[in-house]
């Protein structure tokens, strides 16, 4: 055994690791399941390979024995639901591909289709729901067959009076055909003969009695009718027939309704008379226009309620808004009484430590500190020459308390390091003004104001004083 497996193809080895799932296909369904050419169907093959995995059952086995000890089905309903659209979608062929697999299959008995009306959960009506369901005797049948019915028993004999093939030589008159006919050849009056040869010849087009009365009877349908019915059908006899017949009877409406629905949905090559047919008689344009209205109801229904529901919330939230506004107005009304009646100490001291939280707190605006410099060095070079002097023995004093003796005086950083101090100096003792400046320190005061009056809430208990029912 160890040799055997050593000498498996490497490709064979690799398989042993790779486990394969989706659909069965037994290779005799392609020599059974045929197209009306003779050629294998393989959309309908691949279809019913995908109906019967659906109606595959999923067994479950004890886990202690391996006995089977349960089945269940794969689909919920009764029988298999599906449309042609899913299958187009799942397979990549077109819808009609999928419903001319579905017709072969059908007419093979290998399958049986229904189309229910059915109503959702919501309530909502939908009609010609397809349900698929196999026959698995037949399918058995073709599994364990070698060769379908049409090639086991060879081509069918040809009739009498087929046209032969070229190559037999033999012509259709000798086959038992009627001889040729002359075209172009006058017959001689009272057994007499020609002598000159007649080479224009006249083709007179006549209408039939048949078509005279379908299009006489097509002009009488109204213009809405008329403008509705195909080109290739306009002359049609069981189309004009049956429109005209349920004109008299049904009226207009219902036959512009029936009209509509059968042109949309009819899809089989010269099959619209035939749906035609059948859709006046059981009245699907109107049952899918009913339903169409009702679905376009109840649309319209959870529409109007959404909008209800939206403006109910908007109309709620103003309500919260106004709520917190007048909440807001009385706070504001107690922390003016509050200030009032604080000592202009205390009051000081709380307005300069909610200033400087705020100035902490917000930041400083793009291009402000080289605005601030600019404005600082045009206002040193407007002092006079004691107050630069007055300025410069300050700076020289702040810098040497922040540094020590750690740089001489005659150093370039220390020379660096008071001008800077200068200019700081000239900040703190003189108000200059910069566009950049006076926009922060707005927003300063609207922090310190903020702060302010968080503290004297705070500090003394205005929330305590307000009544649940006056919070919003």
């Amino acid at each position: 055994m160890n040799d055997n497996h050593a000498q498996i193809n490497p490709v064979c080895q690799q398989m042993l690791n790779c486990r394969l799932t989706g659909n069965i296909t037994p290779i005799s369904w392609f020599r059974n399941i045929l197209t009306g050419s003779g050629k294998p169907d393989v959309v309908a093959i691949i279809l019913l390979s995908d109906i019967v995995y659906w109606y595959t059952p999923v067994m479950t086995r004890d886990e202690h024995t391996g006995d089977v000890i349960g089945i269940q089905q794969k689909f919920q309903a009764d029988k298999l639901q599906k449309t042609y659209q899913e299958y187009a979608d799942i397979f990549s062929f077109s819808k009609n591909q999928i419903k001319n697999a579905i017709d072969n299959l059908v007419s093979q008995n290998l399958i049986t289709r229904e189309f229910r009306h059915i109503k959702t959960g919501s309530g909502l009506a939908i009609t010609n729901v397809m349900y698929i369901e196999p026959n698995i005797e037949n399918i058995i049948k073709i599994s364990n067959k070698s060769r379908s019915p049409q090639k086991a028993g060879g081509y069918p004999p040809k009739k009498l009076g087929d046209i032969p093939p070229k190559s037999s030589g033999i012509s259709p008159q000798k086959n038992g055909g009627p001889p040729p006919k002359k075209f172009g050849v006058i017959p001689p009056k009272n057994g007499g003969t020609y002598t000159e040869t007649t080479t224009e010849i006249t083709t007179e087009t006549t209408t039939t009695t048949t078509e005279a009365a379908a299009v006489d009877l097509r002009n009488r349908f109204p213009k809405s009718i008329r403008s509705r019915i195909p080109r290739i059908y306009q002359d049609h006899r069981d189309v004009l027939a049956s429109i005209d017949a349920y004109l008299k009877t049904h009226g207009k409406s219902y036959v512009t309704t029936e009209l509509d629905y059968a042109i949309h949905n009819s899809t089989k090559n010269g099959g619209f008379p035939a749906f035609l047919k059948r859709s006046l008689e059981n009245g699907w344009g109107a049952e899918d226009l009913k339903v169409l209205q009702a679905a376009q109801k109840e649309q319209r229904i959870l529409e109007r309620r959404q909008k209800e529901r939206d403006l109910e919330a908007l109309r709620a939230e103003q309500e919260r808004l106004a709520d917190i506004e007048k909440w807001d107005r009385q706070i504001d009304q107690k922390v003016q009484e509050t200030l009032e009646c604080i000592s202009p100490t205390e009051l000081n001291r709380i307005k300069t430590e909610a200033w400087e939280q705020a100035e902490k707190k917000t930041p400083s605006l793009k291009g402000q500190t080289s605005q601030e410099l600019a404005a600082a060095k045009e206002k040193l070079s407007t002092l006079s020459d004691p107050e630069r002097k007055s300025l410069l023995e300050v700076a020289k004093a702040a810098v040497r308390a922040s540094i020590g003796n750690l740089l001489g005086e005659n150093h370039p950083g220390f020379h660096r390091a008071v001008d800077s101090q200068v200019l700081k100096e000239i900040q703190e003792r003189y108000p200059l003004h910069t566009p950049l400046t006076d926009l922060w320190k707005e927003r300063v005061k609207t922090e310190s104001d903020r702060i302010l009056k968080v503290m004297v809430i705070r500090n003394y208990g205005l929330l305590k004083s307000q009544t649940v029912g006056d919070s919003p």
